[in-house]
């Protein structure tokens, strides 16, 4: 399985790591940290795509312009900046099922 290495972090970490997947790709989350937080650690930047086809990451960080959208162990449209990171969490940026044709869950 391919993984990810973290090259964003401003401080170095100080507790022990533990994997995601976030695309099928391994990447190491911090306890304690959003998943926003995980995300960009390890470059991930284009988080959601709308409607219509574009992509967008993060805006606020803060839950208020709902631009950090990712699918989080099979549930769509969790906010990535909200959501604390926990062990073997399954993430998937840019999708969105109306694009997608999902609709059994539209």
């Amino acid at each position: 399985m391919a993984s990810i290495t973290r090259t964003q972090d401003i401080t170095p970490l100080k507790d022990s790591p533990f994997c995601v997947l976030v695309n099928d790709i391994e990447v190491k989350a911090v306890p304690g940290e959003s998943v926003l937080s995980t995300l960009l650690a390890s470059e991930f930047r284009r988080l959601m795509k709308n409607d219509f086809g574009a992509s967008s990451g993060a805006f606020c960080g803060m839950g208020v312009c709902h631009c950090c959208l990712v699918e989080i162990n099979g549930r769509h449209k969790q906010r990535a900046c909200q959501t604390l990171v926990q062990p073997n969490m399954t993430i998937r940026t840019c999708r969105n099922r109306v694009i997608e044709g999902d609709s059994k869950h539209v």
